[in-house]
């Protein structure tokens, strides 16, 4: 293991925001193809976020990404289709340990304000966030990462606790970014997460 990145598992803390959305199966492409995209009245269910990873987590830093749920057999999960960040360690350490495919860029996270710019100056994503309700319920998680290490699908176990909440983003995707096809989904539910803590992989 490189001394370059924290070991597994990481334990991660913050805050996030996210929309579900139904995309038609031609917008996609899974990472994997040893996976099979869940769908809802035909289209693919996929999940995109910010998320701002807080102390006294194992690394600090911004995040946005888009994944897709799916299933391996019987078993179901999400790959992560789409990923940025705005730290190497992090970038360096996920490419490595989970072949998850981070990129670099830069954020700006300000109150009801979220938003994502690419190294070479091109905006990604943009969220507003409207919140008419600070009410939260508590959320568990334990579910299965899937992404592709040369050709097969590698399982990475992710677990979550949190508080989460309505809320109302409005999304602004840069047409020809590496999220442009996200144009082609239809928003159905946003969330604002509180006392988010992920473990994610295994010792």
């Amino acid at each position: 293991m490189s001394g370059e990145w924290p070991a597994q598992p990481w334990d991660l803390h913050g805050r996030g925001w996210l929309t579900v959305w139904t995309a038609p199966r031609s917008a996609i492409s899974l990472p994997s193809p040893d996976v099979v995209p869940l769908t809802l009245f035909g289209r693919v269910i996929v999940v995109s976020a910010f998320v701002d990873y807080q102390p006294p987590g194992v690394l600090a830093y911004h995040e946005l990404m888009a994944a897709v749920l799916v299933r391996r057999k019987a078993r179901p999960g999400l790959s992560i289709l789409d990923i940025w960040v705005d730290d190497t360690t992090s970038q360096r350490g996920a490419r490595a340990m989970w072949a998850i495919p981070k990129l670099l860029a830069d954020f700006t996270f300000s109150p009801g304000s979220l938003a994502a710019t690419a190294h070479d100056d091109e905006p990604i994503a943009s969220a507003a966030e409207t919140r008419r309700s600070s009410r939260t319920f508590p959320v568990r998680l334990t579910t299965s990462v899937w992404q592709s290490a040369e050709g097969r699908a590698k399982r990475t176990e992710l677990r979550t606790s949190a508080r989460a909440g309505l809320t109302r983003l409005r999304w602004r995707v840069t047409p020809g970014s590496g999220l442009g096809w996200l144009n082609a989904a239809k928003p159905r539910l946003h969330l604002f997460v509180t006392d988010l803590h992920m473990r994610f992989g295994s010792p």
